[in-house]
Order: structure tokens, then C-alpha cells, then sequence
């Protein structure tokens, strides 16, 4: 075994969306996945890396359409950055992500279109949450705040500038 200060390190660039409904009481689309290296599942926003050259709005646009089938034709601000550590395949990565907010209807998602076949075998499933179901659950969500980052959203608006979550 490998100790965890000699594995293999890398940086990655991503982007994620919060796609959120415009209703009187907003959902989000949250994607549930199988942890990569260990046991059990937790909930993410669509999104993903960034390819080779590619800008964080092309990045999100690709994504939630490979992801979610969702059809992104405007600008969606960019609210949040966030910078995350996670193990896959026994290599560190350091992923630092532009998040979106998209502000949608309610629409049935699929993963129809997305290409990525090392992806495919650990999405489970989609899910519209209320922030309400969300600070309730149990269930494991990353960011691991994102109930109350979605709850100070809905509160206080778009910030004038991304914020570092």
C-alpha cells in the first residue's frame, strides 16, 4: 500500500451548476452518485472538469447537457468558487470549480446524452430537492453545507461577486 503522502496529485478545473426551479418554492437537481474510492453514495450538482482549453461557461453548458439534457443558451451567473480535495483510483485531486446558477422550469432530466462512459457506472439518479428536504436529510451532499449555502441564496440573491464556499 501506498502511503497517502506519496500517491499520485493532481489539479483539476470544473464546473457545476445549480439548477434551480423558478417556483414559488424553488428545487434543486442534484445527481446521485456512487463514492469513487469507498462505500456508500452522496448528492452533487450537475457539472464536471473542464477539458483540454475549454472555459468554465463551455464547460457548464456541455455538462448539463451531457448530464441532465438541459439545453443552456444564456449567460448564467457565476455564483460560487469552490476548491475541493477527493481520491479517485488512488490519485489526490484538487478540483477548483465555478459554480452556476440556472434558473429553470421544472423539467424531467436524463443522462442520454452523456458520452462519458467511466461517469455512467456511478450515476444512480436524479432528484429535485426542496432546501427544506435538504437541511432535514441525512443524506450526503457536496458541498456538504449546500442546504444552507441554497437557503443564504434564496435569501440574500445572486452575490454582486462569486463567493468562495
Amino acid at each position: 500500500m501506498v502511503a497517502a503522502d506519496q500517491r499520485q496529485r493532481k489539479t483539476r478545473q470544473a464546473a457545476r451548476a445549480v439548477v434551480l426551479t423558478e417556483d414559488e418554492t424553488p428545487k434543486v437537481l442534484l445527481m446521485r452518485h456512487e463514492r469513487p474510492d469507498q462505500p456508500g453514495d452522496f448528492w452533487l450538482l450537475p457539472g464536471g472538469g473542464r477539458k483540454n482549453g475549454e472555459s468554465s461557461l463551455n464547460a457548464i453548458r456541455r455538462e448539463l447537457w451531457e448530464e441532465t439534457g438541459l439545453a443552456l443558451n444564456h449567460q448564467p451567473p457565476l455564483i460560487w468558487k469552490r476548491t475541493h480535495t477527493f481520491t479517485r483510483a488512488g490519485v489526490i485531486t484538487e478540483q477548483q470549480e465555478d459554480i452556476y446558477l440556472v434558473r429553470v422550469p421544472l423539467f424531467q432530466p436524463t443522462s442520454a446524452n452523456n458520452v462519458d462512459l467511466s461517469e455512467v457506472g456511478i450515476f444512480l439518479e436524479f432528484r429535485w430537492w426542496t432546501v427544506a428536504e435538504m437541511v432535514a436529510s441525512e443524506e450526503v451532499f457536496g458541498p456538504r453545507n449546500l442546504g444552507r449555502l441554497l437557503a443564504d441564496l434564496l435569501t440574500e440573491g445572486v452575490p454582486a461577486r462569486p463567493l468562495a464556499i
